[in-house]
């Protein structure tokens, strides 16, 4: 399969019916450590023509230091709180820069103070985005909410806690 298709699979459609549950890590699992740069490169160049976090999160996934650049572009750029807190986590799973957490709990914060009817649907993968920092002062954040009178809130924010602990 030529490696413009296998794009086509790492990185579908920008859509509910496509993303949904979607995950592309076993597809990278597959490919070879020369297809891993190819695919790696292609999507550098894909993210300089269209923002996409699925692209962010695969090229951090292939822990790609030369897309490092396009994050913090990105992260500089007016993207919401939510990007922020995914860019950011990338960001510090590929080089662990520590600023990186302050971006994260400062976007987690400016989030929280604009809660609206979909909050609870909203905060919750953020929960597991902000684990990945494996920070004290992050899981405070996590800890807080771990306690919310809300059950699916507080069972996420434990669940993200623990696996951030473990």
């Amino acid at each position: 399969m030529n490696i413009n298709k296998k794009i086509k699979k790492i990185i579908p459609p920008d859509d509910y019916q496509n993303r949904y549950d979607f995950d592309n890590r076993s597809i990278i699992d597959s490919l070879s450590y020369e297809e891993q740069k190819q695919v790696e490169e292609l999507l550098i160049k894909l993210l300089m023509t269209k923002s996409d976090l699925l692209i962010v999160e695969t090229l951090s996934y292939l822990k790609s230091e030369k897309s490092l650049p396009i994050f913090y572009s990105l992260l500089n750029s007016d993207c919401n709180e939510w990007a922020k807190i995914i860019i950011s986590a990338s960001i510090y799973s590929i080089k662990k820069d520590n600023m990186m957490i302050d971006v994260a709990i400062n976007a987690f914060k400016k989030f929280e103070q604009n809660q609206d009817n979909y909050f609870k649907f909203t905060v919750l993968p953020m929960f597991y985005y902000l684990a990945r920092f494996r920070n004290e002062r992050i899981n405070d954040i996590l800890e807080k909410y771990s306690k919310d009178s809300d059950y699916l809130i507080a069972y996420n924010a434990n669940k993200a806690l623990n696996n951030s602990t473990s």
